[in-house]
């Protein structure tokens, strides 16, 4: 594995890109079912698309020829996040990343495009979850299974120390791996952030949602280092013509990306 050292990527400044009329910025990714993955062999989803109108925005309203280039190879949450926080100038970070405070200390957010929902998930077989103080008793036995430092392990060990102090928590990788141990241990449980759970559905994979156990609290942005000077061009494009996230184009990006029940289930939350 490569170190942090040689992982830091780098792009253009505002400034010179501004100053040149021309420009070019890196996006590394994490791999994340609708908001990055690839199709045919390209990359495509949420975050691509609103970086393409993100681009074509600075072209047309900057008069400056910006172009964007993916770097890194999207198998890692953790060497994304580590990667551009290393990184210089114009590198973006693209995937998803809940905007949190004490991130707000080791890089830069755009605004939020998109509320995440976790969904509390077993295999089938589990009783359904009627009130989360019953936890105890309805997952008796069951280990969760989560990834270390993420908002879904957090959330598992507030159900811990809330109503499950026996809970077993056991530690993987990543969320499509919390997703294979559900497939595989009929006595699991897990948060899944909404776009795993959709793909998991959708290609017909045995999960179970508990519906009591939603959780709408987190927002996602994309990421920039700390010394990035594009915070100020992300805030004017998301705020542009009635804001971002109410424009058509958003809208048909989310369906596209998420299909109709991913939808519904993120306009339930506002």
């Amino acid at each position: 594995m490569a170190s942090s050292a040689q992982a830091q990527y780098s792009g253009d400044s505002w400034a010179s890109a501004k100053s040149k009329g021309s420009g070019t910025i890196s996006m590394a990714y994490v791999e994340t079912p609708g908001f990055v993955y690839k199709e045919n062999g390209k990359l495509t989803g949420i975050c691509v698309d609103i970086m393409n109108d993100f681009v074509e925005y600075v072209n047309k309203s900057k008069g400056v020829n910006l172009s964007a280039k993916f770097v890194g190879d999207g198998s890692s949450f953790r060497g994304m996040y580590n990667n551009v926080k290393g990184s210089n100038g114009g590198v973006f970070g693209l995937g998803n990343v809940t905007i949190t405070e004490a991130r707000k200390s080791e890089i830069k957010f755009s605004p939020a495009f998109i509320t995440n929902f976790a969904i509390l998930i077993t295999p089938p077989s589990v009783p359904t979850l009627k009130n989360m103080s019953n936890i105890s008793n309805t997952f008796a036995g069951l280990t969760a299974y989560t990834a270390k430092g993420t908002l879904n392990e957090r959330r598992l060990l507030d159900l811990k120390s809330n109503y499950y102090p026996a809970m077993k928590v056991s530690y993987v990788s990543s969320s499509p791996e919390t997703l294979e141990k559900i497939l595989v241990d009929k006595k699991s449980f897990s948060y899944l952030d909404l776009a795993f759970y959709l793909d998991a559905v959708q290609k017909g994979k045995p999960v179970k949602r508990h519906p009591v156990g939603d959780q709408a609290s987190e927002q996602f942005g994309f990421i920039m280092p700390l010394n990035s000077d594009w915070q100020p061009v992300m805030e004017e494009f998301f705020a542009a013509n009635g804001g971002y996230t109410n424009s058509v184009e958003y809208k048909k990006i989310l369906s596209k990306h998420l299909g109709n029940t991913g939808v519904k289930l993120l306009q339930s939350v506002k």
